[in-house]
């Protein structure tokens, strides 16, 4: 008989704290199942070796660019890899894997829907292979297969606040940040920026910031709302125009204190997506995946 799994989160050995930002980076999943063998970026652009549960699950997904931004990103899935890293940590913490009667199965909604809006689950099995994960991954299902039906009740999907004023930016609200400390992140993002002129890029990212202020005024769905997995909180994120003004050269996060925003972080267009997308499939224009 498998071994018995009495609770879903104690599988993960000395089963720690969620928000432990140590443990915020997927390694959750990865000591809670096997998950099989990975392909590699090149073999998905060389369309060789056999598909893994990433690509299994980007079939089964209605279509998105799982990949990312930029022709580095081609056949990394590196969008769809952190998506299910950070949900499946939220569905832990909120007590969202769900066990059956049996014990031998569980199950987590991946907040996902397959081509016909159907939810998506991760569905688990015991694993009889000693000294290895509790688990192992049996693959994905939508509702109403058979290998569902041992489940009295399938969860939700993981939520991230339910204070719905967390997800919109209030442009009467005082923003503060620092551009000296910003303008260092910012060189880090555009190599050799502001090396001549440090003062000249700490100007121009008081106006890029202010822009953004006036863009998210015009136009609300330009704050895009994120989730931080290791503070455990909303953010909001705002395009940074330093270059050109057709495409932003980075994200300003920005959080929500009890008097003011507080500029949080500088993400580049990738990592601010990939953070974005937990929440929602990202709408505004300016954070659109271009292939």
């Amino acid at each position: 008989m498998p071994k018995t799994q009495p609770d879903p989160a104690s599988s993960l050995g000395k089963n720690r704290d969620p928000s432990d930002g140590a443990a915020a980076g997927g390694d959750k999943l990865f000591s809670f199942a096997w998950w099989g063998p990975r392909r590699s970026p090149d073999e998905r652009r060389a369309d060789a070796g056999t598909p893994d549960m990433f690509d299994r699950l980007a079939k089964t997904a209605a279509p998105e660019n799982w990949d990312g931004l930029g022709p580095g990103t081609a056949g990394s899935l590196a969008v769809l890899k952190n998506y299910v890293a950070r949900v499946f940590d939220q569905a832990l913490a909120q007590e969202a894997v769900i066990l059956d009667a049996d014990a031998q199965s569980c199950v987590f909604n991946t907040g996902l829907v397959s081509r016909r809006n159907e939810d998506i689950y991760g569905l688990f099995e015991a694993n009889l292979r000693p000294d290895k994960q509790p688990w192992f991954l049996k693959g994905w299902r939508t509702a109403g297969v058979h290998q569902l039906s041992t489940f009295a009740e399938l969860p939700e999907p993981p939520s991230y606040s339910a204070d719905p004023y967390e997800y919109f930016f209030d442009w009467d609200v005082p923003l503060s940040f620092s551009a000296q400390i910003f303008s260092r992140e910012i060189s880090g993002l555009l190599p050799g920026a502001g090396q001549e002129m440090p003062y000249g890029l700490e100007l121009a990212l008081n106006a890029a910031v202010t822009s953004a202020r006036t863009l998210a005024q015009r136009n609300p769905g330009t704050a895009v709302p994120m989730w931080h997995a290791q503070k455990r909180e909303i953010q909001l994120l705002l395009p940074l125009y330093l270059v050109t003004p057709e495409v932003p050269t980075a994200a300003l996060a920005v959080s929500r204190g009890d008097a003011s925003y507080l500029g949080a972080g500088v993400l580049s267009l990738q990592k601010a997506y990939e953070a974005a997308r937990l929440v929602a499939r990202p709408s505004a224009h300016w954070l659109a995946l271009r292939t």
